[in-house]
């Protein structure tokens, strides 16, 4: 009895403090693994006690699809059971795909806060920035004028990143970034936890790496039918220059990294500007 009275008495206080407190902020959820995927459980799992949270992730596996949009074909979403309070979406799309679908429809009349990408199953440091579809999600929530964060984590050579370990640097990190303001509505973060997560040395601002994968090509091999098949083979950077994403995580620190959305290079603004850019005067077919 005395358990029991102990239990409500806890629940009461809790009830009780999220109501003075106001109602839980709302944050989207998405990932490139698939809804399924551990990164995006443990994600939840740390959020829950302190966010609203609605889920809207792929399917299925879409890793480096980057920033995949689907526009010509219509676009299936299978509601699943919201068994512990989180409302979840499995839609048969791409990562961006997920989060336009979700915030322009499925949430149009309960935007989120923010969007939140991730964990994802490896890290996206460096040049894999680019065709990473956990940067995709959380890139699309900046582009709708959200805050957004992506996370990611590194993972040994056979098997999967710590996500317990790494979804405690996660919600460090966002507990961070709010507390300062950041990011702000269309700005989005990119953290990259290293391996193990549990040993981490801290946390570095990073600008992102650009020095190129070790190996990165296709190789032909024959299909079961004589098939022409050429498969991925990539080894990445083990290092890179100070001060990049790429080498804090070899360093064993999680990279935080702002990602601009504008893509303009300005240095060449003005080199392209001395050009001179006038047509030549149209010739006049002869009679």
């Amino acid at each position: 009895m005395r358990k029991l009275a102990a239990f409500f008495l806890t629940y009461a206080l809790a009830v009780l403090g999220s109501a003075a407190n106001g109602p839980l902020p709302h944050v989207l959820v998405t990932n490139d693994d698939g809804i399924d995927a551990p990164g995006i459980a443990a994600l939840v799992e740390v959020l829950r006690p302190e966010y609203r949270v609605t889920v809207c992730a792929p399917a299925g596996e879409q890793s480096s699809v980057g920033h995949g949009i689907t526009s010509h074909a219509p676009v299936l979403v299978e509601e699943r059971p919201a068994s512990d309070g989180v409302r979840r979406y499995a839609i048969h799309a791409q990562p961006a795909t997920c989060v336009r679908i979700c915030l322009s429809a499925l949430l149009a009349n309960d935007a989120p806060a923010m969007v939140l990408s991730g964990i994802n199953r490896g890290d996206n440091a460096g040049r894999a920035t680019w065709p990473s579809g956990t940067v995709a999600g959380g890139r699309e929530g900046a582009l709708f004028g959200l805050p957004a964060v992506a996370f990611s984590a590194a993972r040994p050579s056979s098997g999967l990143p710590d996500f317990a370990a790494a979804a405690r640097w996660a919600k460090l990190t966002l507990e961070r970034l709010r507390a300062a303001g950041l990011p702000r509505a269309g700005e989005l973060v990119k953290v990259e936890v290293p391996h193990p997560a549990s040993g981490a040395r801290g946390i570095l601002v990073t600008r992102v790496g650009q020095a190129p994968a070790l190996e990165h090509r296709y190789e032909e091999r024959p299909g079961p039918s004589g098939e022409r098949l050429f498969v991925s083979i990539k080894r990445g950077a083990e290092h890179d220059a100070p001060g990049t994403d790429e080498e804090a995580l070899a360093q064993g620190f999680v990279a935080i990294t702002p990602l601009s959305l504008d893509q303009t290079d300005y240095f060449r603004i003005p080199e392209l500007a001395s050009i001179s850019w006038e047509m030549p005067p149209a010739r006049t077919a002869p009679q």
